[in-house]
């Protein structure tokens, strides 16, 4: 949205039209980056009788200017797809173009004027389709007229400013003299035109280059990945062939004319070459970032900044979002809601994952940027899941009602070939602003095999600094194809998440898809990534602490507080701390079918001991295909397939490994190793309960001896009492007769 505050009239001008300020006017000067020269044919071209213009450039890194001119390729493709027009301008010297000669241009200011009047900008504004129509940009604006003395001031000084920026401080982008020679040819007679002006040029010192820059391209050992994002190939190779390592010019200029020339033409014939636009295959991104805030591409087209979603979120929005996830359970033959989870809090992180990496290269916490994730993969077999989540929940989700980007699409085919695929979302990847994610459904599975793609994953992962965003796919991986390429260097780079459970019968199935679907919005998307944006602006050391240990665990505590306003706190709970890792999925299944597929034939417990078990190397012995050259290898690597911090894996000796029951079976997801323990034991139960009955029972009788002999002694005592009473009776009656006698 481009905004103008009139310095004549003080008054701020809104979404003014540019080219209708500027109307009336034949001569245009200024200083501007130009993403093609196509805006220059159909803006400026119709407009102005006379354009100067100096090629300014985005960023102010030093390099910039060596690769505007070394860069021949480019140019050479710039000027094979010139109008007529635009030619014939440059030729008869009503169109000059040039850019700079040392100091990099990084100011945006324009001059137009006629016989008596004038108007002069200066702000943030390029000549770019985005900048005049969709970015927010601002610029102030000077109209006045040349018979004014208080206006020739201004007039006079910008002029001079612009005649020693043309005259002095730049130097020719295409000479109009070259241009019969290039008219009408293909484009490698331009090219051998443009590499004998470029040499001309470095020998007439049009172009000055400082030695310690041509160093750090020209000597291989001092080429980094940080000089790459500046003078991308081929620019680096055509100061290869015109200097030496240490920064001299060779002195065979034929041999380095044929060498730039045979450069150029390789890049021509590159698949690589034939990059697809964003734009006509995926909507204009909806999310851009610019200073500390997110700007989102409203109904009109225009960018806004992200408005506070607090008041937008309703408890509908969240339980609809919670049985989204909970229908992965419920809805499926086995339970994948942590999957779905986990790719839900990828989704709402992804506008910020660029920052996040940022927040990792500055932290003092020893942690590199390349552990956060620059693509998530849904792997799904048939039915599965992974296409309803990107094509039915995750658009929606993100407010995008445009169509789904088939793989097929943006690398001309399903082949094997995956250039044109890479270079597509390499060039979105570094637009430097946009954050919307690429999500492509159907990627073909070989593209996570080819070198290509991998050497490009790495290379996104390890160079891209600044604003990016993310590439989401969903990919069909069906049993006998290619492997999951599982080597770290990828999965620490690429987030994988299984979906491979069928469905159960529409009858069986708790939620139904249809409500879920029509009650989805992107609420909850803009209120999480709005408070994640301001969680990360303003970051703790507390905060920090708990990023770089789960790059996801801001995302999550925000959706946790969320659950918790609207009384769902214990909804997901049991999922909503861990993040589904695909290793240890295809650790848990792998460990599974090892134990099953054995017949728990080498599966054995210690006596007397019921909480470990041992599992003997031998049962490696009959694992066919194996990629390890001995059993000791596969031993290890099957011992270390147990996350550690699970306490599963307790020892590893020479013939086998030492487990945890209870653990090993939570691990894998159900009792495998306890019942088989039992089934064992089952008869020692028994004998155990048996003997332990008749301990009681002969207990029981002993105790019941005990009381009936104490009974007895008891009965015997009164009777003894009785009778010893009886008989003193009957002494006394005997003496009482006697003694009244």
């Amino acid at each position: 949205m481009l905004t103008i505050y009139d310095l004549k009239k003080q008054q701020m001008l809104y979404q003014p039209d540019f080219f209708e300020l500027i109307k009336g006017y034949d001569h245009f000067a200024g200083v501007s980056f130009v993403g093609s020269f196509k805006i220059i044919e159909k803006q400026l071209l119709p407009r102005f009788s006379q354009i100067e213009l100096i090629l300014g450039l985005e960023d102010q890194r030093t390099g910039q200017n060596l690769n505007q001119f070394f860069n021949l390729s480019r140019k050479v493709k710039e000027i094979a797809g010139a109008s007529d027009e635009f030619l014939n301008r440059i030729e008869d010297g009503t169109l000059q173009l040039r850019f700079t000669k040392d100091a990099l241009f990084h100011s945006k200011y324009f001059i137009v004027d006629n016989e008596t009047s004038f108007i002069i900008f200066n702000g943030s504004m390029n000549l770019t389709k985005k900048a005049l129509s969709e970015n927010h940009e601002m610029l102030w604006m000077y109209a006045g007229s040349k018979s004014s003395p208080a206006d020739q001031a201004i007039w006079q000084a910008h002029r001079q400013l612009f005649h020693q920026n043309f005259t002095t401080d730049s130097t020719d982008y295409l000479n109009r003299k070259i241009i019969e020679q290039v008219r009408g040819k293909t484009k490698k007679e331009i090219t051998a035109v443009l590499a004998n002006a470029a040499l001309t040029q470095l020998q007439d010192d049009q172009l000055k280059v400082h030695p310690e820059d041509i160093v750090q391209i020209a000597d291989t050992a001092k080429w980094t990945k940080e000089r790459y994002e500046l003078i991308p190939s081929p620019a680096a190779e055509v100061v290869r062939a015109i200097y030496t390592p240490k920064g001299n010019k060779r002195r065979n200029q034929e041999a380095v004319r044929d060498k730039i020339k045979q450069i150029t033409y390789q890049s021509f014939s590159d698949p690589q070459d034939e990059t697809v636009s964003a734009s006509s295959l995926y909507p204009q991104p909806m999310w851009i970032y610019e200073g500390d805030q997110i700007l989102v591409k409203n109904t009109q087209g225009q960018f806004q900044p992200l408005a506070p979603a607090d008041d937008l979120v309703t408890k509908a929005d969240v339980v609809n979002f919670v049985d989204i996830i909970k229908s992965f359970k419920y809805n499926k033959l086995r339970d994948e809601s942590h999957q779905a989870l986990s790719a839900f809090m990828y989704l709402m992180t992804a506008p910020l994952i660029w920052k996040i990496r940022q927040i990792y290269r500055q932290s003092n916490y020893a942690r590199s940027a390349d552990q956060v994730p620059v693509s998530m993969v849904l792997i799904g077999r048939g039915t599965t899941g992974k296409t309803l989540l990107v094509r039915d929940y995750f658009k929606p989700f993100i407010g995008d009602h445009s169509r789904s980007v088939q793989y097929a699409e943006i690398n001309g085919g399903t082949g094997s070939h995956t250039n044109k695929a890479v270079s597509f979302l390499g060039n979105y990847l570094r637009s430097k602003r946009f954050i919307s994610p690429m999500i492509i459904d159907e990627l073909n599975d070989n593209f996570l095999q080819s070198k290509v793609a991998t050497n490009a994953i790495k290379q996104w992962s390890n160079t891209i600094e600044g604003i990016h965003n993310v590439n989401i796919f969903a990919m069909n991986h069906n049993a006998g194809g290619h492997a999951i390429n599982n080597l770290e260097e990828i999965t620490k780079r690429v987030y994988y998440l299984s979906f491979e459970a069928g469905w159960l019968g529409m009858d069986q199935q708790r939620y139904d898809y249809n409500i879920l679907m029509n009650n989805i919005n992107d609420h909850l998307y803009r209120y999480v990534v709005g408070k994640l944006n301001q969680r990360l602006n303003n970051l703790t050391g507390m905060d920090e602490s708990r990023l770089i240990d789960d790059y996801l665990s801001l995302t999550k505590e925000i959706v946790e507080q969320l659950l918790e306003k609207f009384g769902l706190g214990n909804e997901l709970a049991d999922i909503i701390h861990d993040n589904y890792d695909y290793k240890v999925d295809r650790n848990r299944i792998t460990w599974k079918m090892l134990i099953r597929d054995d017949g728990f034939k080498h599966v054995d417990f210690a006596p007397g001991d019921d909480q470990r078990f041992t599992v003997s190397k031998a049962i490696f012995n009959n694992i066919k295909g194996s990629t390890y050259e001995n059993i000791n290898q596969t031993l290890d690597n099957y011992f270390n397939m147990f996350p550690r911090e699970l306490g599963i894996a307790i020892y590893q000796y020479d013939n086998g490994m030492l487990l945890s029951i209870d653990k090993f079976d939570h691990f894998i997801g159900e009792p495998l190793i306890r019942n088989y323990y039992n089934r064992v034991h089952q008869s020692e139960h028994q004998q155990d309960s048996m003997t332990a009955y008749l301990k009681a029972q002969a207990k029981r009788d002993a105790e019941r001896e005990k009381r009936e002999a104490q009974r007895d002694q008891e009965m015997q005592t009164v009777l003894k009492q009785l009778a010893d009473q009886k008989q003193a009776n009957e002494k006394k009656g005997l003496f009482s007769r006697l003694f009244h006698k």
